[in-house]
């Protein structure tokens, strides 16, 4: 009868312990939590609750921290050498509450 509570405690503990490994993972291999923390400390600096200082250090740990995780998972960023392509502009402006303008660009091809 032992056995088969301590069977049953030591499964329920290691069950939990694997949750929380696994959730743990997640987070690590995830950069959308530090993308998240980014903008926040982004509308801190805005609110005047922290000085462009206090900021730019912020931000330079954030994003040494999105930088791992995505070499982590192979992605990279393009770099200013391989360039940008727009795939299209939508403006949408309301001259008066009746009757909302909408002008599209089109868009423009990568050199």
């Amino acid at each position: 009868m032992v056995l088969i509570v301590d069977d049953l405690l030591m499964g329920g503990f290691r069950f939990v312990l694997n949750r929380l490994i696994e959730a743990v993972d997640a987070e690590r291999n995830d950069d959308k939590v530090y993308r998240e923390e980014l903008l926040a400390a982004q509308m801190r600096l805005e609110l005047g609750e922290i000085s462009e200082t206090e900021f730019g250090e912020i931000e330079a740990d954030l994003l040494a921290k999105i930088r791992e995780v995505r070499d982590r998972h192979g992605v990279t960023a393009p770099t200013a050498a391989e360039g940008y392509s727009l795939a299209g502009v939508e403006i949408e402006s309301a001259v008066d509450d009746s009757e909302p303008v909408t002008k599209e660009r089109t868009p423009r091809r990568k050199r």
